[in-house]
Order: structure tokens, then sequence, then C-alpha cells
């Protein structure tokens, strides 16, 4: 008897240990009341011997060793990395399962899969204040590179989301890490800029998130549409700088977008230039952009509902608050990844088992970011761009540009706005 207890006694251990080694699946944790940013977690989801130098935490390495491509997953503005495994807020929208858990439902392990948080928490809780520069673009290149050191991988496979998308895009600029690049994957960037700023003005020091381009140092930046009077080469559709031009400039990569067009209450939210907020995250056509889908669904930014908890007389929440909105192009998009990672997938063909709505999109780039046609003024910009930047950046907090309606800006600028996030939740849990 006591031979049979000792035995089983040491192959438990032996279990444990062999369990311990095998590192940890990445865990959402404690649910944070959030939907769109649900995971309470540990910062820290390292194992294996992988402790990155940079950073404020993120998830990857095991008792594993790489066989596909490395996936990095870069998060947006006020988020950190382990939302990555976070359950779609609204499930009947196209997915069931976390991004996460589809990859690894496809068999990547966990030397396959990879995440930074770059911002601090602070910088989380003040989302407004954040901006592009060299220590945020630093962070990403350096993980890039102790991510293959890591995994003796020649290339990884890049995953972004929002703010992730254009810090991703300028570090792998600034530092010349487009070579160790197979495919680039955007989720609800805005690589256009965004139309929001125009009332915030390029110069607000309260707003450093929609500044212009710094004139020392250009890969600072924050999200103003570039113009006449406030230069922005990142958002602009001209030179090597400009991010819907970086699959032109990188032709050994493949690249892809996700989108929730109208429905994405970031790009979308408000009536200035509402006719192309959908195309804000769109790269330009070129021969290696496989596919650009809009997965956009439920209600849209801006749709009147007479619900004043969010401030607004309008739908501030876009699709996320019954749908697929800005968050849910990132938490629902996992089968669409899976596809695109892992297969020769173009269009959509790279939906293949998702769902719900999926429509591919193409930039319309003969007209300009308001849906104007073209016309060439002082240094080829459009005419009207002088007085229309002339115009927001005299205003105080709302724009009536153009004769639009007054309209209070916080709730649009601030990735993570409080105001939309509580209407989501009340209607979610509700």
């Amino acid at each position: 008897m006591f031979y049979k207890i000792t035995l089983g006694a040491l192959f438990l251990s032996i279990s444990i240990v062999s369990l311990s080694s095998q590192g940890y699946a990445l865990t959402c944790g404690a649910d944070t009341g959030d939907p769109m940013m649900p995971c309470g977690g540990p910062e820290d989801q390292f194992d294996g011997g992988f402790k990155p130098s940079v950073g404020h935490g993120g998830f990857g390495g095991g008792d594993c060793s790489a066989t596909k491509t490395p996936l990095i997953y870069v998060h947006g503005n006020g988020d950190h990395a382990i939302n990555f495994a976070a359950d779609p807020a609204h499930p009947a929208s196209g997915a069931t399962k976390s991004v996460y858990s589809e990859l690894k439902a496809a068999g990547y392990n966990d030397c396959e899969l990879f995440g930074i948080t770059y911002l601090s928490p602070t910088e989380r809780e003040n989302p407004e204040k954040n901006f592009h520069n060299r220590d945020k673009q630093s962070t990403i290149a350096e993980f890039i590179a102790e991510v293959l050191q890591y995994t003796g991988a020649e290339k990884v496979d890049v995953v972004t989301h929002s703010l992730g998308v254009s810090m991703t895009l300028s570090a792998l600029k600034r530092f010349n890490k487009w070579p160790d690049v197979r495919r680039f994957i955007s989720i609800s960037g805005a690589i256009r800029g965004l139309n929001a700023c125009y009332a915030v003005g390029y110069a607000n020091a309260f707003v450093p998130t929609c500044a212009s381009q710094n004139y020392w140092d250009s890969y600072m930046f924050g999200f103003h549409p570039d113009g006449y009077w406030s230069n922005n080469d990142w958002t602009g559709s001209s030179g090597e700088r400009s991010m819907r031009k970086a699959p032109s400039f990188n032709d050994d990569v493949d690249f892809y977008s996700i989108s929730a067009g109208k429905h994405d209450q970031i790009l979308c939210s408000t009536s200035i230039n509402a006719s192309v907020c959908d195309e804000g995250a769109l790269f330009e056509d070129n021969a290696n952009v496989k596919a650009q889908l809009d997965i956009g669904t439920g209600t849209e930014v801006l749709t009147v509902d007479y619900d004043f908890t969010d401030g607004s007389v309008t739908n501030s929440a876009g699709g996320d608050l019954d749908g697929v909105g800005h968050f849910g192009s990132r938490l629902n998009a996992g089968k669409i990844i899976v596809n695109m990672l892992t297969s020769d997938c173009e269009e959509t063909d790279c939906a293949q088992g998702y769902t719900s709505q999926t429509n591919h999109r193409e930039p319309d780039d003969s007209v300009d970011s308001r849906g104007d046609s073209i016309v060439a003024g002082p240094n080829g910009v459009n005419v009207d761009e002088i007085d229309r930047e002339t115009s927001a950046n005299n205003s105080s907090g709302c724009s009536s540009t153009k004769g639009l309606p007054l309209e209070p800006t916080f709730p649009l600028i601030f990735f993570g706005c409080v105001a939309f996030r509580r209407k989501v939740r009340r209607h979610i849990l509700d």
C-alpha cells in the first residue's frame, strides 16, 4: 500500500513539474467590468525564460519551440497586451472565442504568440496624452528583436490595433525593422488621421494625441490630419512616411486591414468628414495589400438615440453598443486573423468561418479626407484645406466648421472614452 501511495505521489509530482515547465497559457484574469477591455489578469505573463528588457508587461514564451512564424500583438491606446485573450463582447456578432483562443485552436503554441504592453499604467489612464515618440517606438522595435532572438525565427507577423497600428508602422520605419516582418495586420488604425482632431487643434498641449508632426523630430507626431497649417507626413497622402502608403514602400511584406467602417466610434466620431470616415483605416491599394475587410455591424456612430448617458443625443458607442465597432473589430476578428496568417487568402476569402457581415473595401484616393475632389493649391495642398484648418483651429473645444453643428469633442477624442464605455457596459449587462 505504501509502495502504491509513494509511486502515486511521485507521478503527481512529476506531472506538476511537467505542467509548470510547459508554460501557462495567456489568461484574461479577473473581469474589469469593461466589456471592451475586460482582462484584469497579471500584467507580466511571460514564461519559458523569455524576459524582455522593455515594456510594461505582456505575454509569450514557454517550454516549446516555434515552427510557425511568431506573432507579435501590439495593443491600442488605453489598453494593454493581455486583452488579446478577451472574449467578444457580443458573441452573436461573428465570433465566440478570443483572438488568442482562435490562434491556439489553429495550432499556435506559446512560443509563437507574443504581446507587448508599451504604455505604463499612468499612460493608460490618460490616453489623450499619448502620442508617437521615440521611447514607444524603440520599445516595439526592441521587442521584435528579442522575440526573434528567443525563437530563432527569421521574421515575425505583426497584429496591431488602434494606436498600436500607427505606433508600430512608425517604429518599423524609424528603426528599419521592415525586413524582419512577414505579414502586417492593421485593425482599426487611424492611419489617415482623426477628423475629431480638427476641433481640438494641431498644437493643443492638453490633447497631444491630436498633435501634428514635430518640427525637430519628424518621427514624433499625433493624429491630426495632414494639412496646409498642420504638416503631418504620417497621416498624409504623400511621401515615404505616409502610413497609408506603407505597402508601396515594403513590397516583401503582405498587408491586411480589418476595420468597422461607419460603426467605428473613434474614426467616425464626428460629422466632420463623415462621408469618408469609413476609409480612415485603409491602406492605399497595392499588389501586396491582400485584404481590407469591414466587419462593422450594429448601430452606426452618430445615430440619434436620445440617450444622454454619454453626453450626446446620438450614439457615441458605435457598433460596440450592439455589434462590432472600434473595439469589437479587435475582439471578434480571431478567425479572420488566423486565415490571414496561415493561408494565402485574399479579399473576402480571408473571412472564411466568420459568420457575420464582411465587406471588402478599397479606398477612393481621388478624393481628400472630406470626400471632396482634390484640387491642387499651394505646394499641392487642397485649396479648401487652408480655410478649413484656420476655422477649425480657432475653435475652442467644439467645431462649427463649414456650418456643421456644434459637437462636444472630449467624448470623441479619448480612446476608451468613459462615457461611451459606460453606455456599452450598461447595454450589455442590463
